[in-house]
């Protein structure tokens, strides 16, 4: 069962991770990040055959998680948090890859997405404050804006945080690290293809 609720008191250090999908092979890619430095402490990259080949998105964590967990093993340091670019608790079944990776590990873990795939955002009417996502009138996540854009990450719960501590993280992080890991795995993949 995820848990949503603080099992860490302080996160300095996060490790950002991210799949791409690509025929029959999951590359996968994550590097870590302290927050008070702002400094990228390590990269990883790896190539994994995927479990399912056919897409169906309501499953789709059953080709994630077993990758995810591949790729932090091949990190030196242990972050104090990992954010995943993957559903959370945003998801049908309110259990995305972010959640069943969790739960595969003792450390918090955040979800985030660049599109929302299920619940409802909705404006608040006071200023600065997040949309917040729902599914009727359960608050499973937050719509955090992207750095000079008008888009979006939704972000969610993975487990062991509360969803307002994953909120408060997202806002305190330069957010363009996710531009920076797209990047660098993109090149391993451009790399990796010859």
């Amino acid at each position: 069962m995820v848990i949503n609720y603080d099992k860490s008191k302080e996160i300095s250090s996060i490790g950002f991770l991210k799949i791409k999908i690509i025929e029959d092979n999951a590359y996968s890619g994550g590097l870590i990040f302290t927050i008070k430095e702002k400094k990228i402490l390590e990269y990883k990259f790896r190539i994994n055959q995927i479990r399912i080949p056919k897409y169906f998105p309501t499953i789709l964590f059953l080709n994630q998680t077993e990758n995810y967990l591949n790729l932090i093993k091949d990190f030196s340091i242990n972050p104090d948090c990992y954010i995943l670019n993957s559903s959370g608790q945003i998801h049908p079944y309110f259990f995305g890859a972010a959640c069943d990776f969790g739960l595969n590990i003792s450390k918090p873990v955040v979800g985030y997405t660049n599109k929302l795939l299920f619940g409802e955002k909705r404006e608040n009417d006071e200023i600065l404050e997040i949309p917040k996502i729902y599914q009727n009138d359960q608050l499973i996540g937050y719509a955090i804006p992207k750095p000079n854009s008008k888009k979006y990450y939704f972000i969610s719960v993975g487990n062991n945080i509360s969803l307002q501590t994953a909120r408060d993280l997202f806002l305190k992080i330069d957010l363009t690290i996710i531009k920076i890991l797209d990047r660098e795995l993109n090149e391993f993949i451009k790399n990796s293809k010859g």
